[in-house]
């Protein structure tokens, strides 16, 4: 760094310096002639050289100061520090070093939020993996000494904690290939309109068991470009969500809408809702609402952070806020390739959003 310092003010003084030559080899011949004013007159080139000296010492000085703040806050952030930031004069500046200082605070801002992200998900893991195995080990406890007649319990409730454990490890393998981007293959087109109504069918299969309904409301064809396992993946996320907490006899409605180059997926269901100020965090890794009815256990918790990945993955933006007349709206955004205007969208007209839907 200081070779730079002492490249750029040596290059700079050496210009200024046969510059200075330049006019007072020419002067040295000619001012004489003129006199008393010759001597005066030499002076002049000899102050000129050194005022320009200053000059060039600043504007070095200019140059190369903040790259040795960035250095110290590239080796704070090397030894740990990931609060590191370079100082506000820096942030301020209206020129390239300035520009460059505020992509070094976004870059350790965003280093920061990954690494915290990481290991708040680490703590988050150890216990959510607690739980199950803890109740796995008592119940082998409880099987080693039970009669015969208590075994078949105890064993389907090892098998259900087999089971649940299954499925968050599988979440979570689930969650960190998105992350590592090697979730699926290159991108393809998609027919997300069909994508959308295979989900809504399998979803409103399950949903009868429940007395619960869903149904496509109004929709518009849209292609899209992206993983269509991704994408299966979000849409069923977000929809099983909301059969869960949507209320018996009503029906979960589902809309695909084609607004310019965006793609917008709407699923609405008519549960309690969401604490407004559980909203910003719903799609965070093991976030969840607790409901009347509704046991601890119930959901990994992980199923609406998959979603926003996979969301995020595929180039668009998931948004969660509470209907005005009661339950939850989620809207995924897409970007699309291509969209079929004119009389020959197919249309379903959904009712009002103010009618609450039911099962029939």
């Amino acid at each position: 760094m200081r070779s730079l310092f002492l490249k750029i003010l040596l290059s700079s003084f050496l210009t200024v310096i046969f510059v200075g030559i330049a006019i007072v080899l020419p002067a040295a011949v000619v001012m004489p002639r003129i006199g008393r004013f010759g001597v005066a007159a030499l002076l002049i080139p000899i102050l000129a050289i050194g005022i320009s000296g200053l000059i060039c010492f600043w504007l070095t000085r200019h140059i190369t100061a903040p790259l040795f703040e960035l250095r110290n806050g590239a080796a704070a952030i090397a030894a740990g520090n990931l609060a590191a930031r370079v100082p506000a004069t820096l942030r301020t500046r209206r020129d390239e070093i300035g520009l460059l200082g505020r992509d070094f605070d976004r870059m350790a801002e965003r280093l920061e939020s990954l690494v915290d992200g990481h290991k708040r998900l680490l703590g988050d893991v150890s216990h959510e993996l607690r739980s199950p195995l803890s109740r796995l080990l008592v119940a082998l406890g409880l099987a080693r000494r039970a009669p015969a007649e208590e075994l078949p319990e105890l064993l389907d409730r090892i098998a259900l904690e087999g089971r649940r454990l299954d499925n968050l490890i599988g979440q979570l393998l689930t969650l960190s290939r998105i992350d590592s981007g090697s979730h699926a293959a290159a991108p393809s087109s998609v027919d997300l309109t069909a994508l959308v109504h295979e989900v809504v069918a399998d979803a409103d299969f399950e949903a009868r068991a429940h007395s619960r309904r869903v149904a496509v409301g109004a929709f518009e064809e849209c292609t899209i470009s992206g993983s269509e396992e991704l994408l299966r993946s979000a849409i069923e996320n977000i929809v099983r969500n909301g059969v869960r907490y949507t209320l018996e006899q009503t029906a979960v409605d589902v809309s695909i809408r084609c607004h310019g180059d965006r793609a917008v997926i709407r699923v609405r269901d008519w549960g309690p809702g969401v604490p407004e100020a559980m909203l910003p965090e719903m799609f965070l890794p093991f976030r969840r609402v607790h409901t009347a009815g509704e046991t601890v256990n119930e959901g990994s918790g992980l199923g609406l952070a998959i979603a926003q990945r996979a969301v995020v993955a595929s180039g668009g933006t998931i948004d969660a806020r509470n209907g005005a007349d009661g339950g939850l709206v989620v809207d995924i955004e897409l970007p699309v390739i291509r969209n079929d205007p004119g009389d020959g969208r197919r249309r379903r007209e959904s009712r009002p959003d103010n009618s609450r839907r039911t099962v029939e």
